[in-house]
C-alpha cells in the first residue's frame, strides 16, 4: 500500500540529506571540522526524520532510535541555514546579469528561461532549500498548540481511505 506520493520528494530529501551526513561527517570528525558527538546527533536525528519520510510514502514502518519533536525541528532549522547559505553561494558563482538579477529577487520562472542551464545550479539549491523548508514546517505541526494537523493524521487518514475502499471492493466481489 502507498502513503502520501506527493511527498516523494520530501522523502528523497530526508534519505539524501542522511546518506551525505553519513558518507561526509566521518572525514569531518577525522579533520576536526565537525564534533564525534556533533556528527552522531546529526546522524541519529536524520535517520529518524528519513525513516518519518519513509513511512509517509511507503506506509513501511522503520524501527529507529527515539527522537524528538524539538531534535528534528533543531536539525531541520540548521539545514536550513546550510541551504541559504549554498543558495547565496550559487549565485555569487553565477554570470553577471544572472547574478544581478538574482539578487534583485527576479521571477525564478523567467530567469530560467533567459539562462536555462547557467540558471540550474541557482535553482537546485532554491529548491533545496524550499525542501527543506517543508519538512521543518510539517514537523513544527507536531508541537502541541500548533493548530494544524500534522502529517500523520493525513497519512493515517489515508491509510483508512484505502483501507475501506479495499473493504468495500472484497463485499462487492463476493456478493
Amino acid at each position: 500500500m502507498t502513503g502520501l506520493t506527493r511527498c516523494v520528494p520530501l522523502s528523497r530529501e530526508a534519505a539524501a540529506a542522511l546518506e551525505r551526513r553519513q558518507e561526509l561527517y566521518p572525514a569531518l570528525v577525522e579533520k576536526g571540522a565537525l564534533s564525534a558527538e556533533k556528527a552522531a546527533w546529526e546522524i541519529r536525528v536524520w535517520t529518524a526524520i528519513a525513516a518519518d519520510w519513509h513511512w509517509v510514502v511507503t506506509m513501511e514502518r522503520r524501527e529507529v532510535a527515539k527522537v524528538w519533536t524539538y531534535e528534528k525541528i533543531e536539525a531541520l532549522e540548521d539545514s536550513v541555514k546550510r541551504a541559504n547559505r549554498a543558495l547565496l553561494k550559487a549565485i555569487d558563482a553565477a554570470p553577471g546579469e544572472l547574478r544581478r538579477q538574482c539578487q534583485e529577487g527576479e521571477c525564478l520562472h523567467d530567469l530560467l528561461d533567459r539562462y536555462g542551464d547557467d540558471f540550474a545550479p541557482i535553482l537546485a539549491a532554491h529548491h533545496q532549500r524550499d525542501r527543506f523548508i517543508d519538512l521543518l514546517d510539517w514537523y513544527r505541526r507536531e508541537r502541541p498548540c500548533s493548530g494544524q494537523a500534522p502529517i500523520s493524521f493525513y497519512v493515517e487518514t489515508n491509510f483508512a481511505l484505502k483501507e475501506r475502499a479495499r473493504l468495500d471492493r472484497e463485499a462487492r466481489e463476493a456478493a
